[in-house]
């Protein structure tokens, strides 16, 4: 079941997009749970207890805008993948701040929606495919890549920091960091961590969690690497 939020402040057009979904849906024979709201504000809110895996969003709406919603939605750390809707291209450009997967234009093509969706589907299904294993106390454990926040290296511990535990165990960073390498979605700015770009933003000589006040700093050993797989993982996963 793929849950998908829908935000324009005009009934019309949640009608029109509720529409088109439906058609893809039953094209599909795939169940869709579709939850539309009529403004940015109705959307936070909804967000605080609840997730989706795709959010639509309008840009030119009353009260909050599409971007101002999409800045508070990754400033609540939430990680759906944004697909914007609008007649208005002026500001495609600040759309990528938001790791947009895609725009589509209004009035509404169901291809061009359908595509997206596709998307949408393929980067949620290749998450939930990817398994990072590990030992402790000589038990073999695993975790889906998806929910690993971070690494952190704490003498001859790694603390694991995913979005359901933490976890201390023996190894070392450059030996975990052996095993992550090759995936697209981790960068290691630094002798001490390693971040799942899913939950990151890079800026400048720093890391940032989405959601949360503190910073990280890229030592500079470290800073090209970091910022070609950055920018590699944009291009690659929303571009």
């Amino acid at each position: 079941m793929l849950k998908i939020a829908y935000c324009d402040d005009l009934k019309d057009e949640r009608d029109k997009i509720m529409s088109a979904l439906s058609f893809i849906e039953e094209k599909w024979k795939e169940e869709f749970y579709i939850t539309s709201f009529p403004s940015g504000e109705d959307l936070c809110d909804a967000l605080e207890t609840q997730d989706f895996q795709v959010i639509l969003l309008d840009i030119l709406m009353n009260g909050m805008d599409g971007i101002d919603t999409a800045t508070k939605i990754r400033a609540m750390g939430k990680e759906s993948l944004i697909i914007f809707i609008s007649s208005y291209d002026k500001r495609i450009k600040e759309l990528f701040a938001f790791q947009t997967i895609a725009f589509i234009d209004k009035p509404i093509d169901k291809s061009q929606l359908e595509s997206a969706l596709l998307k949408a589907c393929e980067i949620i299904q290749k998450d939930k495919e990817s398994i990072f294993t590990y030992k402790k106390q000589g038990k073999l454990q695993c975790i889906p890549i998806q929910d690993i926040i971070y690494f952190e290296s704490r003498r001859n511990n790694i603390i694991l920091y995913s979005t359901k535990f933490e976890e201390i165990y023996y190894d070392t960073l450059s030996s975990t960091w052996s095993k992550l390498q090759n995936a697209d979605c981790f960068i290691m700015p630094s002798k001490s961590f390693i971040f799942n770009l899913k939950y990151v933003s890079v800026k400048s000589d720093v890391v940032i969690i989405k959601g949360r006040p503190q910073t990280y700093s890229i030592g500079a050993k470290y800073k090209t690497d970091t910022e070609q797989r950055y920018m590699k993982y944009i291009e690659k996963r929303y571009l």
